[in-house]
């Protein structure tokens, strides 16, 4: 009797190899990158950014954060799926991105006021300018982002839900929320480690390029996020 074997998955099947659509997403994440740092372009999207800031940002995240959508299915399958309501997604990010666009001024300009009046610390010089950044991202992240990181998880699961089952009411989707792991992790982990310290760095950057990079922290946490995630199930 033939001995049946069990076979370990290809390198190309743990998405150990690289894909054509591997280069093809690289090759736009370069394109963006590019049209943000190359004299002439960047003076035109930085003047766009400036005029028409919501639609600037909208469209920064719709893209951007997508593309993080796809890259987190790619390192989590091992190959280029489109997500469960990809369209929806994106709009949901764009309204991110204008969200962040509000909030970044509305807090950078709050912090700046406090400071003002003596209601918080921020010293003279470099110090001030790293005070400045930090108090905003802390107070940013520590009011606003469980919130919206809330708001975000529930229109995650509606929509994975509506792909698979159809209709679906909204308490269902709030209901399907691992909310344990959300406070302990979400918020309790990725906060104080990753996004205040991130965006810290962000506020340091000029106001032109803070949503830009922002919607690339989204990506890199993703990624992070997938990898570790992957690597301990092996």
């Amino acid at each position: 009797m033939e001995r049946i074997t069990k076979r370990e998955p290809s390198r190309a099947a743990r998405g150990g190899i690289l894909r054509k659509g591997d280069f093809v997403w690289a090759a736009i994440l370069a394109a963006v990158i590019a049209m943000f740092t190359v004299p002439a372009s960047a003076g035109l999207l930085l003047g766009l950014t400036a005029k028409y800031a919501y639609v600037m940002g909208f469209c920064k995240f719709a893209v951007l954060a997508t593309m993080g959508e796809l890259l987190v299915t790619r390192i989590a399958t091992g190959s280029w799926k489109k997500p469960n309501g990809l369209l929806a997604r994106a709009i949901v990010w764009g309204l991110v991105g204008i969200l962040v666009v509000l909030m970044f001024t509305l807090f950078n300009g709050g912090v700046m006021v406090a400071a003002d009046k003596g209601l918080l610390p921020i010293g003279e010089g470099w110090v001030k300018t790293l005070l400045v950044a930090f108090w905003t991202s802390a107070l940013m992240n520590l009011t606003f982002g469980p919130v919206f990181m809330a708001a975000h998880r529930i229109s995650d699961a509606y929509i994975d839900a509506r792909a698979n089952k159809g209709k679906l009411r909204l308490i269902d989707a709030i209901l399907d929320v691992d909310w344990r792991r959300f406070l302990e992790f979400v918020v309790g982990k990725t906060i104080p480690f990753f996004w205040i310290p991130a965006h810290t760095i962000d506020f340091l950057l000029p106001p032109g390029y803070r949503v830009l990079v922002a919607a690339f922290l989204s990506i890199a946490l993703g990624v992070i996020l997938t990898w570790g995630k992957k690597s301990r199930n092996r």
